[in-house]
C-alpha cells in the first residue's frame, strides 16, 4: 500500500492529512516528521512512495535539502506546499518536486485531498508483506540500526550513512557493530542478507 509522510513546520497540516485518511480507514500509511533531519531518518528506515513537506523545509538552503531527498530517493514523489511566489516554485520544481502548491486559503485541503485519493486508488498488494517482531538471532534491531541497515543496503559507506542520518563515523559504526551481534553475523554482506531473509529489508 502506499506510504505517506508528511514533514511540516505549520502543525495544522499532518493533522488535516491525517484525519482525512483516517474517514477513509487508511491513516496507518500516513506517518509525520517534525523536522528535515527526522524525515530523512524514517526514509532510511521505511521509504515512502509520497512525501510532503513544508517550503521552510524543502527549500531551505536554496533547495538543497529537496535536491538531496529527490537524489537519494528518486522514485518518490516529492510535494512542497506554502510556496510563496514564482521563483520559490521555480526553485522547486528545479529541485524535483513533482507538485507545488502555495499559500492560499484552500492549500492544505486541496494537498490533504490530493494525498487521500491518492491512498484511496493506490493498488493494495493481495497478501501484504509482514515485518517480523524479532530477528530469528535474537532482540530486534533499533530504529535507527535498521535505518544503517538500509542504508547498507543501497551500498553507502559508514561515511555517507553518518552525513544521510546526520550522525558521526564512530556512531555509525557503533550501530554497525551491536547489528551484527543481535544479526549474527560477521559484516555489512552477510547482516543484508539476513536483513532481507527475515523481512527486516523489503
Amino acid at each position: 500500500m502506499l506510504s505517506v509522510l508528511i514533514c511540516s513546520k505549520v502543525f495544522s497540516r499532518p493533522q488535516t492529512i491525517t484525519a482525512l485518511a483516517a474517514r477513509h480507514g487508511i491513516d496507518h500509511a500516513v506517518r509525520s516528521a517534525d523536522s528535515g533531519e527526522e524525515a530523512l531518518t524514517m526514509l532510511v528506515t521505511r521509504p515512502a512512495e509520497v512525501v510532503v513537506l513544508d517550503a521552510a523545509v524543502a527549500l531551505s538552503c536554496g533547495a538543497a535539502f529537496l535536491a538531496r531527498m529527490r537524489a537519494t530517493w528518486p522514485r518518490t514523489a516529492i510535494i512542497v506546499m506554502g510556496v510563496d511566489g514564482p521563483h520559490l516554485t521555480a526553485q522547486a520544481v528545479d529541485a524535483g518536486a513533482r507538485g507545488v502548491f502555495g499559500t492560499g486559503d484552500h492549500a492544505d485541503e486541496l494537498v490533504s485531498a490530493l494525498v487521500c485519493s491518492m491512498l484511496a486508488n493506490w493498488p493494495r498488494p493481495s497478501v501484504p508483506a509482514q515485518r517480523p517482531a524479532a530477528s530469528e538471532y535474537g532482540t530486534m534491531p533499533t530504529e535507527r540500526e535498521l535505518g544503517v541497515l538500509r542504508a547498507m543496503s543501497d551500498g553507502l559507506s559508514n561515511a555517507e550513512i553518518a552525513r544521510l542520518l546526520f550522525l558521526s563515523e564512530d556512531t555509525v559504526k557503533s550501530h554497525a557493530r551491536r547489528l551484527y551481534r543481535k544479526l549474527g553475523v560477521r559484516d555489512r554482506a552477510h547482516a543484508v542478507a539476513a536483513g532481507f531473509r527475515t523481512g527486516m529489508l523489503l
